[in-house]
């Protein structure tokens, strides 16, 4: 087990930043100084020896902690430390693909739980995005994906039922949606729209993904659309904002 290398700079106590949020930030960027590697623990320094390294009492230190933990940048063995936690799952917002190819391309395990399957009839927002008719229906399929066995995301999906008359009977837990859509139906996603927002975990949420209530998450809302432009999919993801992170490759016109 190896020990962070603290940044060198120390806080500035003339500036009216807060002692906390200073010592956060310098922990922040020893953190990303690290090779990433999982081979191998990374302890923090005791808050015994961070209170000595910036010359603050026990409570700042601990407040400095706590928010590093809350953004998933460490975590805590009790009776044995602080840790660096090595990794975050990034997904790349560039470009419209599985979440599961995603993960695996990454180097994650990925993994996948059914927490039910129903036909229902459609709310007048989702309704109105699948482009539907009359009295016609969707399966709402609600998911929580794990990353190397640990919950960090929840998706609820809706599909219309005449595109997908059988789709309750797939194997939901092995395979991609984008698997099943193109191998079982022919249907080939093409594009995608998405809103992006941020927001405090419910109850339920917390429980299924292990996190403490009113938790910060992502909530994604993303309308599909195949080669021809049919729009097939409406999905409400919630990311936990502890271990997600957007990635986007910039370039110019």
């Amino acid at each position: 087990m190896a020990e962070i290398t603290i940044n060198p700079r120390r806080i500035n106590k003339d500036l009216p930043v807060p002692y906390y949020y200073q010592i956060v930030q310098l922990l922040r960027e020893s953190i990303a100084d690290i090779e990433n590697s999982d081979n191998q623990k990374i302890a923090l320094p005791s808050e015994v020896e961070l209170c000595s390294l910036f010359s603050v009492n026990r409570g700042t230190i601990r407040h400095a902690l706590q928010v590093l933990e809350r953004e998933g940048l460490i975590y805590r063995e009790k009776g044995r430390g602080t840790f660096v936690r090595r990794r975050r799952v990034e997904v790349d917002l560039s470009y419209l693909c599985s979440t599961t190819e995603d993960m695996k391309n990454r180097g994650w395990e990925p993994s996948t739980e059914v927490l039910s399957i129903t036909q229902v009839k459609p709310r007048s927002h989702i309704k109105t995005s699948l482009r539907l008719r009359g009295g016609e229906k969707v399966w709402e399929v609600f998911r929580r994906r794990y990353a190397n066995n640990e919950p960090i995301s929840l998706q609820r999906a809706f599909f219309p039922v005449n595109l997908l008359p059988d789709f309750y009977q797939k194997d939901l837990v092995n395979r991609s949606f984008f698997d099943i859509w193109k191998n079982d139906y022919g249907i080939y996603a093409r594009e995608g729209e998405q809103t992006i927002r941020t927001r405090n975990a419910t109850q339920e949420e917390a429980e299924l993904l292990s996190i403490e209530e009113c938790n910060p998450l992502f909530e994604i809302t993303r309308v599909t659309y195949d080669i021809n432009g049919t729009p097939f999919e409406y999905l409400i993801s919630v990311w936990r904002g502890d271990r997600y992170d957007f990635f986007v490759r910039l370039s110019t016109r």
